[in-house]
């Protein structure tokens, strides 16, 4: 469920955010994570969702237009030259890095009050992920911020790899789907109205299919805002899903009865999660203060699984037989885990795991777009042809009454 919380900053200035979580106190949590108070926490109805996803982001659009991966690499490149993170930050500011100067001017006011790097970040939480801070956070104990940004400017890239070739994946079949539904629209919207002209006085002579295909075409010929209802509801269908996240949960749950694409949103969702764990492991945050962190960037019936893990974590299991035996692990992801655990390098082999089901993942979305392609090309090709061969049966029953 989505809340709306009215946090409260260091400096005494309020800021609000709309999160998601399970209720409201977990709602206050998450923003004591990033280092704010909440003054106000309220669930969001439905109607107030849509009518914030369509008024409301006025507040936010700065926020987005600030690259977070540009500013990590500029202030990697600046930092591993030697130069501080002051003078890093009043650089990029005059250059007017990243697209967000106000958000480098409160970086630098922060740092200037004496905050450390990722406390001026919490002032930002809409900017600024918690996985960056966490990280920043942990290098600031020996002050060395190069080699947590190297591995978050990683971090972002390979997670933007695994999304970048899933979309690349459905790009193929959505055209091949496009192209085939307006050339069909074309064939029963002017085409077929055309040949009714000449059927007009063969009445019920004609075959019942043909009569139905030459109804639906003289109707859409001849209400051509039925056609533009119908796509701008298709429309307006496909921006709530990409909006909404109740929307959006609905329709992977369609989805995963699909065995072969559930396998590969569970391999995409598994390489997530141990990307991010790896990021933290690396930068020194123990387990279960990672698993915390990690558990915001997880839907929600994989951070129920994960608060399991944590739990089982607390009670002295090791790692691996949590991730386990609540199901956050795979054979291979398993065994590296162990091997991991005894070699002490656990936050390398998690490493490892995230490497290979981001391979998985990507054999799986090239398989699966090779099948979905052709069939839905054949599927398409079929429908084309039916209409071809309803058009022209009249055709055939009048050469056999002649014959």
């Amino acid at each position: 469920m989505q809340y709306r919380v009215l946090a409260v900053r260091a400096d005494g200035s309020t800021l609000p955010i709309t999160i998601e979580a399970e209720n409201a106190a977990a709602a206050r949590q998450s923003v004591a994570r990033d280092g704010l108070s909440a003054l106000e926490v309220s669930p969001l109805s439905a109607g107030s969702i849509r009518l914030s996803s369509l008024l409301g982001r006025s507040r936010t659009s700065r926020a987005e237009r600030f690259d977070v991966d540009l500013f990590c690499q500029e202030l990697l490149a600046l930092v591993t030259a030697g130069v501080t993170v002051s003078e890093a930050l009043e650089t990029l500011d005059r250059k007017g890095g990243a697209g967000g100067t106000r958000v480098l001017s409160g970086l630098l006011a922060a740092l200037r009050e004496g905050s450390p790097l990722s406390a001026a970040m919490g002032r930002f939480p809409l900017v600024f992920p918690v996985v960056l801070r966490e990280s920043l956070r942990a290098a600031e104990q020996t002050s060395d911020y190069g080699p947590a940004l190297s591995r978050f400017v990683r971090y972002r890239r390979l997670s933007r790899d695994v999304r970048e070739k899933l979309v690349s994946a459905s790009i193929y079949p959505v055209l091949l789907l496009g192209v085939s539904t307006l050339v069909l629209l074309f064939l029963v919207g002017y085409v077929v109205p055309r040949f009714a002209d000449v059927y007009a006085d063969m009445g019920d002579r004609l075959p019942a299919a043909s009569r139905i295909l030459l109804s639906l075409g003289s109707f859409l010929h001849t209400q051509p805002w039925v056609v533009a209802g119908g796509a701008a509801l298709l429309c307006a269908g496909v921006v709530a899903t990409v909006r909404s996240a109740a929307v959006r949960s609905a329709a992977l749950r369609g989805l995963r009865r699909i065995p072969r694409l559930d396998a590969i949103l569970r391999a995409a969702e598994f390489s997530r999660l141990y990307r991010t764990l790896a990021l933290l492991l690396h930068g020194g945050i123990p387990v279960a203060s990672a698993l915390e962190v990690a558990r915001g960037m997880l839907p929600l019936h994989l951070a129920r699984q994960l608060d399991s893990v944590r739990a089982a974590i607390r009670e002295g299991r090791s790692f691996s037989d949590s991730m386990a035996v609540h199901g956050l692990s795979t054979a291979v992801a398993d065994r590296l885990f162990r091997v991991g655990e005894g070699s002490g390098k656990l936050a390398e082999m998690v490493d490892r795991s995230a490497d290979f089901h981001e391979e998985e993942v990507a054999r799986g979305a090239d398989r699966l777009g090779r099948v979905v392609g052709p069939f839905l090309m054949l599927l398409m090709g079929i429908v084309i042809g039916l209409v071809v061969v309803l058009m022209y049966m009249p055709i055939f029953s009048l050469a056999e009454a002649i014959q």
